[in-house]
């Protein structure tokens, strides 16, 4: 590998300060556009998600190693330890939470591309396939464009015919699933940054270990932390390794100490298992939260948001001009074409759920992709690294467990980076001007759906509203005093507050900022609070007290309801929505004033501090 190679090196750096400021530029325009009376909070997308980050790490400043969910008020031993938010913990005790959070952004996001830029190195030494790599997996994206939306995961607004039939009224995944995709995780979530960089260094340090122990050590601490901040990307790197082991066996270029310094590294990941398992074990509350249903998405879903790169894939095996065009690899190439065709058939039955219930059955097709990828295989490694990356990813998602959708960390890169290969191939010896030239337009089509996400949050801005609808990327005047009150309350306090209420637009996939924003992920992320119902997957059996809470605050049930929730949450404090200030709702809010001191006084919401708590404290 030469990093020596002084264009595509200054290529490299240039992408490394671009992502930078890419990362944090949906944040410079927050803070530019933020009203004179509001706070902004530093994230648009998922925004509820982002507050059990902003938990962890304001639990860290406050001197905390073992993190609690504040999302729940149920009894619990405080058993989790993730490093990444750790870290930032620290960090945002100078910084706070929302420049901390675009600050990892732009910092991962850095080191992400150069990671990139060295695994790519290895791959080719063609100095323009090298920057159509780095670029493709910078923007790479599918056909999201053509049925984009800014809400939902199936399609609303009207599409031709023929195009919704065959999405079967879903979603691409780049629409809507950033963790599969660079750019998408670049501007709005830094974990799955870390968890990329750590993926590729460790990728990096098995390579590097076929010819010595010296990277043992890189590969083991990936291993191990990538186990800690986001545990099911080591399930995934695993399944990957498999792969390559597989395709160095047929191309006869494996060692058995070579398989034994991996199996060292995979060492690096038992501490953080075993804890895992002592907390799974230990913690009801986490019991629960693992147990939370993420499926992955349909499979013409999965193939829409990346099908443009897999057809470019296919160029660089099908071309005459392919480097390594053994017919073997061909016959592999159309193996692998015709199960793909096989899986969007069989995906016409898939509605929720399992896709593959049986793990024999996704055993079977897990081994299918391996000898798909070992038929690709060529004489490089690196390049085989990427070919089982490539073919397991479309497997490693319907891995028979509740956490699946989580093992698409990443899917686009492996190829993105083999279709930059066969692009480079189609107009390799085509006169320079005709071959920027199609260069961009291929750039503009593969990218159109990363610039989708840019201009995305930017509308989020301006509608002040989260893609979950029911969330608002600027805290009032009203919430940012109590926020600002309750953070300066010390020790546990639990507060309740009345879930949100979202404002559907008539037009098709819109939704104007809610008529009733939910404060309770944001009271237990930005001021330590512990909330009754604060978030769909932290808190068990959601949707049961989600109902209840929101019974608790209308003037149409009765006082018992309160009561009773009271009672069960122990609360210290209540949010209390104006009742004159929220006439639009469907249902008159009860007047809570007398249920204590009111500490903060605004006029659309009230904090008030319970006389005497009820139930436990």
């Amino acid at each position: 590998m030469s990093l020596s190679e002084p264009n595509s090196r200054r290529f490299a750096i240039l992408l490394c300060v671009g992502a930078a400021l890419f990362a944090v530029l949906p944040s410079l325009f927050g803070w530019a556009l933020t009203p004179p009376t509001s706070r902004y909070l530093g994230v648009e997308y998922n925004l509820d998600d982002q507050m059990v980050y902003a938990a962890w790490m304001r639990q860290a400043a406050e001197g905390r190693v073992l993190f609690e969910n504040r999302f729940t008020t149920d009894p619990q031993p405080g058993l989790t330890l993730h490093v990444y938010f750790l870290v930032l913990g620290w960090v945002s005790k100078a910084l706070g939470v929302p420049l901390t959070m675009a600050l990892a952004r732009a910092v991962f996001g850095a080191a992400f591309f150069w990671l990139v830029f060295r695994l790519v190195s290895r791959v080719t030494p063609d100095v323009f396939a090298r920057k159509l790599a780095l670029s493709l997996v910078a923007i790479g994206g599918g056909l999201g464009f053509l049925v984009w939306q800014s809400f939902g995961t199936t399609i609303q607004r009207p599409v031709p015919d023929f195009l919704s039939s065959l999405l079967l009224g879903r979603l691409p995944i780049d629409v809507w699933q950033p963790e599969a995709f660079v750019f998408p995780s670049l501007i709005t979530n830094g974990l799955f940054l870390a968890s990329l960089c750590l993926i590729l260094w460790l990728f990096e340090a098995v390579l590097d270990a076929e010819t010595s122990w010296r990277p043992v050590w890189k590969g083991a601490l990936a291993f191990g932390l990538l186990m800690n901040i986001h545990s099911y990307d080591a399930l995934l790197v695993t399944m990957v390794l498999v792969a390559l082991l597989a395709c160095q066996i047929v191309r006869k270029r494996v060692s058995p100490a070579w398989v034994g310094r991996v199996a060292i590294m995979g060492l690096g990941a038992v501490p953080p298992a075993l804890w895992f398992w002592n907390v799974l074990q230990s913690d009801p509350v986490f019991q629960a939260r693992a147990a939370t249903e993420t499926y992955s998405p349909n499979f013409r879903q999965v193939a829409a948001g990346l099908i443009l790169l897999v057809l470019l894939t296919a160029v660089s095996v099908f071309s005459p001009r392919a480097t390594y065009g053994e017919p073997r690899r061909r016959i592999a190439m159309g193996c692998g074409i015709g199960v793909g065709v096989l899986l969007w058939i069989g995906a016409a039955s898939h509605q929720d759920g399992y896709w593959i219930q049986s793990f024999a059955a996704w055993l079977a097709l897990y081994v299918v992709a391996i000898a798909v990828a070992a038929g690709l295989s060529t004489p490089n490694p690196s390049k085989n690294l990427f070919l089982a990356w490539a073919c397991v990813s479309l497997v490693a998602i319907y891995f028979p467990a509740l956490f699946q959708r989580k093992l698409a960390m990443g899917m686009q890169i492996p190829w993105a980076v083999l279709g930059a290969l066969g692009l480079a191939l189609v107009i390799e010896g085509v006169e320079r001007n005709v071959r920027n030239l199609a260069t961009v337009v291929g750039l503009v089509l593969v990218g159109a759906s990363s610039g989708l996400w840019l201009q995305r949050e930017l509308l989020y801005l301006r509608w002040n509203v989260s893609n979950t609808t029911m969330h608002a990327p600027y805290l009032s005047a009203d919430a940012a005093r109590i926020v600002d009150y309750l953070s300066s309350v010390p020790g546990r306090k639990v507060v309740l507050a009345m879930p949100g209420v979202a404002a559907p637009l008539e037009s098709p996939d819109r939704f104007a900022s809610p008529i009733l924003p939910d404060l309770n992920p944001i009271l237990s992320g930005m001021a330590g609070c512990t909330t009754y119902a604060g978030h769909w997957s932290e808190t068990p059996r959601y949707l049961e007290r989600r109902g209840r809470l929101t019974a608790a605050f209308l003037a149409t049930t009765p006082p018992s309801v309160l009561q009773d929730v009271l009672s069960e949450s122990g609360a210290q404090y209540v949010v209390a929505p104006v009742p004159e200030a929220f006439r639009v709702l469907p249902a008159p809010l009860r007047d809570l004033s007398g249920l204590g001191e009111v500490v903060v006084n605004g006029t659309q919401f009230r904090l008030i501090r319970i006389a005497e708590p009820s139930g436990r404290s």
